[in-house]
């Protein structure tokens, strides 16, 4: 390696640290455990309930809207590994989905995609986009088909109308993906703007002041 080779790379992992390090604020590690338990009892109340969806990302994208994508991917698979612990071990196989979710709406808050609830549907219809991607094979693969939310159900009446496996579990997640990450999108923007400026993180302050 040239050492001009080796000061471009040496420049972009010091960039990758300051991107990093400008996530995790004082108040950012306060708020991380409130987005773990934001997404612990949505995920409680969803499994509890058998609903058709998640409702176990909100708090990461609430932490990705105000910190950062660092910060939320942190979040993220924190919170899927406490509700594996809590009774959900379902939950570990879709570790990288959260993970995912925290770092596509950190990055897209961070390039100013949230400041507005208008501009919030770019968001909402990507994250649908990149969840239904990441889970979809997930299911087919791990679990042909068969989980323990209320997704499984509408699979399951899909394949009964003689669709393949793998084309219901994709229309099934799409479907039930649109409406909680997309819904989740929304509600997280405006858990944020209820939060006095004073107590964000500077992403946050900045992206609501």
């Amino acid at each position: 390696m040239s050492s001009t080779e080796a000061a471009t790379s040496g420049g972009r992992i010091e960039r990758l640290r300051e991107s990093i390090g400008e996530d995790f604020s004082t108040t950012t590690w306060v708020l991380i455990p409130l987005g773990i338990g934001i997404n612990a009892i949505g995920g409680f109340i969803a499994s509890t309930l058998k609903l058709p969806l998640f409702l176990d990302n909100i708090g990461t994208m609430l932490i990705g809207i105000l910190a950062g994508p660092w910060a939320a991917a942190l979040t993220g698979g924190l919170a899927n590994v406490v509700q594996a612990m809590l009774g959900n071990p379902v939950q570990l196989a879709f570790f990288p989905v959260p993970v995912a979710i925290g770092l596509v709406t950190g990055f897209l808050a961070r390039r100013g995609w949230f400041d507005n609830a208008k501009k919030t549907i770019v968001p909402a219809l990507v994250l649908t986009v990149v969840a239904t991607l990441i889970a979809t094979p997930i299911v087919v693969l791990v679990f042909g088909g068969v989980t323990s939310s209320g997704t499984s159900l509408v699979t399951a009446t899909l394949v009964a109308t003689g669709r393949s496996l793998v084309e219901s579990a994709a229309t099934a997640q799409l479907g039930v993906e649109f409406v909680d990450k997309g819904g989740s999108a929304f509600v997280a923007y405006f858990i944020g703007k209820s939060v006095p400026t004073r107590y964000l993180p500077p992403q946050g302050q900045d992206i609501y002041s």
